[in-house]
């Protein structure tokens, strides 16, 4: 089965399909949905409470979405969240890879990478430059998986009162001039 994002299909590895997941869009799911899930991995990783920013953030993504600009991909099983990526606008040269999320009992299955691997080329493909990331400091598997896409360290920052730390990469290959 494929998503379609773009005119790009999304479609998952044998692998994945073999097992029973599912590649979704946006309609799959609401805010409600995204935000509990979110809200338990980053207390479940980080003991971060994030519930009230993420509140804002997801409502806001959800009824600001359009599918030019914007991409949500996520992987079902059973109708159940099992992980999921989107790509939001911070200008008309970036993209922000605004969430991925992999729940801890299907780790270790290249969920992560395939959904950053989409996310990237559809910010490609809408004609964004780079993309940028703010990441928790204790999610060093996140943090390798972006190194190992070619993601590099910008800066730290404080985020919903947490010291975050930022990763960019380029998206288009600078003129050699």
């Amino acid at each position: 089965m494929e998503t379609r994002v773009l005119g790009t299909a999304h479609v998952l590895p044998p692998n994945l399909q073999d097992q029973g997941f599912e590649a979704t869009g946006i309609d799959a799911f609401g805010p409600v949905e995204v935000i509990a899930f979110v809200h338990r991995i980053l207390w479940g990783d980080c003991r971060m409470d994030a519930h009230k920013h993420l509140e804002r953030s997801v409502t806001k993504f959800f009824a600001d979405f359009e599918d030019r600009r914007r991409f949500f991909l996520a992987i079902t099983r059973e109708g159940q969240l099992c992980g999921f990526t989107a790509i939001d606008r911070y200008n008309d040269r970036t993209a922000t890879l605004k969430w991925i999320f992999v729940t801890g009992e299907f780790r270790g299955r290249k969920m992560g990478s395939w959904l950053l691997d989409a996310a990237l080329s559809f910010a490609m493909e809408a004609g964004y430059e780079k993309a940028i990331l703010c990441t928790a400091t204790k999610m060093e598997a996140a943090h390798r998986l972006y190194r190992n896409k070619g993601f590099v360290f910008k800066q730290w920052v404080t985020f919903w009162k947490e010291r975050m730390q930022v990763y960019e990469k380029a998206l288009v290959k600078s003129d050699p001039e």
